[in-house]
């Protein structure tokens, strides 16, 4: 089962957020027919997605978007993520979710090869209050995901950032999906920053951890190296959620003008649209598209 965790390590000195998201990525998997390539690269993508729902989305109908673009074969990755109270609600969808790469030299999965290594990360934080919107772009590091993620935090909110994402894949499925992301409170020294760099040397990467059954609140203290933090929240979800619906593409059909849709109904007879977010098919006869074709 999927679980979220936040804590306070090191008297509170220390910020941090666990997910377990093995569930969600598995969704994910098989609505979109993911290979391990691209299972391993969403994964990643759609956790630190999640996570950012629970952190950096304060009220209810806020929603972030987040566009990664890199060079390499995958394509555009795109998530929208809203807050429902403590369940962060996201969907995603990758351009190119077939892609398969060889494995790398060490074994792992080629996540920035398949992602490219020049490109943008474009993040748009929306408030449905005030209408405003907020945009955060810096080009790509690595492509590997969490480093392109961490160079956000740094750049754009100035929020130093030890962030971690893993997704361990076999013949099966999703074996393994999560991560964690570490934030330093003001008061934080130089001595928390050691004995967490000195934590993190030693630990084993998140997807291992997750794989080995490690609870959530173990993981907390393998890396921060604190023994004594302390449980903030722990009824928090990420879930898979995309609100599609007929009447929504029925705007969308309406919106590409009179003559395309008349082409439409003269060439074709029907249309069919399926979202790019969930893969769910809705069908318009003729008798639906001339009634659209009305309302224009």
């Amino acid at each position: 089962m999927d679980k979220i965790e936040k804590y306070l390590a090191y008297n509170g000195k220390v910020s941090l957020i666990c997910a377990n998201t093995t569930e969600l990525i598995e969704e994910i998997r098989k609505i979109h027919d993911l290979t391990p390539t691209t299972t391993a690269a969403m994964g990643r993508f759609a956790t630190i997605c999640g996570i950012m729902g629970l952190t950096s989305i304060k009220e209810n109908d806020d929603s972030i978007t987040v566009q990664l673009k890199g060079d390499g074969p995958v394509g555009s990755i795109v998530g929208i993520v809203k807050r429902e109270n403590n369940i962060s609600k996201i969907k995603t969808y990758m351009q190119n979710p077939l892609v398969e790469l060889p494995l790398k030299s060490n074994g792992k999965i080629d996540v920035g090869g398949a992602v490219g290594h020049a490109g943008y990360l474009n993040i748009i934080k929306q408030s449905a209050i005030t209408d405003s919107e907020y945009n955060g772009l810096v080009p790509l590091v690595s492509g590997e995901i969490a480093e392109d993620f961490t160079e956000y935090f740094a750049t754009s909110e100035q929020k130093p950032t030890v962030l971690a994402l893993g997704v361990l894949v076999n013949k099966d499925g999703t074996q393994s999906a999560g991560g964690y992301m570490i934030n330093l409170m003001p008061d934080a020294t130089e001595n928390e920053i050691t004995k967490i760099e000195e934590a993190l040397k030693s630990a084993p990467s998140i997807s291992e951890l997750l794989s080995e059954n490690k609870t959530l609140e173990e993981i907390a203290k393998i890396v921060t190296g604190d023994e004594n933090i302390e449980l903030l929240e722990d009824n928090l979800e990420i879930k898979f959620d995309c609100d599609c619906s007929k009447e929504k593409f029925e705007k969308g059909l309406i919106s590409i003008g009179k003559d395309d849709l008349t082409k439409i109904i003269e060439e074709d007879g029907r249309a069919e649209i399926v979202c790019q977010f969930c893969n769910k098919k809705y069908n318009f006869n003729k008798e639906e598209l001339e009634d659209l074709l009305k309302k224009i």
